[in-house]
């Protein structure tokens, strides 16, 4: 018989967006399941994985007595379904799920860390995240920090001592590299006429920031750099406005009011967006392993980005891109600068594409997460907890 497999999410949109066919990949390995709170996705998610998505309601930020109700629904559903491991992604739904199952005596309780929070935090707000955190791997089995750079601050701020494992190269999901290829549409006039459609001049220098509107992504930083540079040059911005951490007021009126600037929000498909754009810009102050500097890079794209954990893990400063200081608007001016006047993009743009390609392609990453889980789940390698810090043996994928 399969082993059970209980995969959670805070929000469905991470399993409908980020971890994409993932678990039908694991479907035929596993008996899956899957949780989140309720969204607008949910029915996407079922119809794209071939399964249900269980309901557990959940909310991000701090709220305990919601907290406790989310606990409650989930030990419920965690006795009903009896899985043999469980695997969450993302801070709230690692809290509730690890608690949970460790309440209900699962054998095998995996988390992700994925974007860190408390590293940027400060004062009573951080102390609670660590804590939290702390929590999460006391309860776990198994820590799987998303990359290098999140297993360091985990080990730096003394989160755990337990063993950590970083699957594969890092992330969480890899590259379809068939969809995000660097030809978009055979025709090239296809891709002036879009271009044109968004307002965008035939020749102008396009750079795309994607993601949420969080003043952590950097938009204040990005709204202040741009508003110097060239009148040849335009912003593109391909994501929804965040109103439970927006950028500053000033800020998001200098992007609104500036006719180079052009916001599409929230796109299902980036692909298109990417294809028009000369380099991405993303500022963030703090991230996981972000995602779309490897799709942008899959599709041959320079990025520039804030020398932060999962960005420096993948670009080569002058090689695919750039790195700046997180927070530092004339050094994110600055690198923008170098790329508008950049000879050799399109060799930077074949360079990522070539990293991307090396480390992070998405079939060979599913395969190092069904090992993983095949060591954790059948073998019972779950209770190997002797603290080793950052050090660890190469097993034979890597994992």
């Amino acid at each position: 018989m399969k082993k059970k497999l209980f995969i959670v999410t805070t929000v469905p949109e991470t399993l409908y967006t980020i971890l994409k066919s993932q678990p039908s990949f694991l479907k035929a390995h596993f008996d899956v399941y899957l949780a989140s709170s309720a969204g607008p996705f949910c029915k996407q998610v079922e119809e794209q994985e071939g399964m249900t998505v269980n309901i557990v309601p959940m909310v991000r930020g701090i709220n305990p007595f919601y907290d406790l109700f989310s606990l409650f629904m989930m030990v419920r559903l965690l006795l009903k379904i009896k899985p043999d491991a469980v695997h969450s992604y993302t801070p709230k739904a690692g809290l509730i799920t690890i608690l949970s199952a460790c309440l209900c005596r699962v054998p095998v309780r995996i988390h992700t860390f994925t974007g860190l929070i408390f590293p940027t935090s400060r004062g009573i707000r951080q102390k609670i995240l660590i804590q939290v955190d702390r929590l999460i791997c006391a309860c776990a089995t198994r820590i799987v920090p998303e990359g290098k750079g999140v297993k360091q601050d985990l080990f730096r701020f003394k989160i755990t001592k337990k063993k950590m494992h970083v699957i594969g190269h890092g992330n969480i999901a890899g590259v379809d590299l068939q969809y995000f290829a660097p030809k978009v549409w055979k025709d090239s006039s296809v891709k002036e006429e879009f271009k044109i459609s968004l307002g965008i001049e035939k020749n102008a220098f396009v750079f795309i920031f994607v993601g949420r509107l969080n003043r952590d992504k950097g938009l204040d930083e990005l709204a202040q750099a741009f508003v110097d540079m060239p009148a040849r040059c335009h912003l593109l911005i391909v994501g929804e406005l965040d109103n439970s951490a927006p950028p500053q007021k000033r800020n998001l009126t200098l992007l609104r009011q500036n006719p180079r600037v052009h916001t599409v929000g929230f796109q299902e498909d980036i692909r298109s967006f990417i294809a028009i754009s000369d380099v991405l810009v993303l500022p963030s102050y703090r991230e996981g392993f972000p995602n779309v500097v490897l799709q942008a890079g899959a599709m041959g794209l320079p990025v520039i980005a804030s020398n932060i954990n999962g960005c420096n893990e993948v670009i080569e400063q002058g090689g695919n891109g750039w790195l700046v200081k997180p927070g530092d608007s004339l050094s994110l001016k600055r690198a923008m600068q170098k790329a508008l006047c950049a000879k050799n993009l399109d060799e930077m743009g074949l360079n990522a594409r070539k990293i991307v390609t090396m480390n992070f392609e998405r079939q060979r990453y599913w395969q190092y997460l069904k090992e993983f889980y095949d060591r954790e789940i059948c073998c019972n390698a779950n209770f190997r907890h002797q603290p080793d810090g950052i050090k660890e043996t190469v097993p034979k994928v890597p994992f």
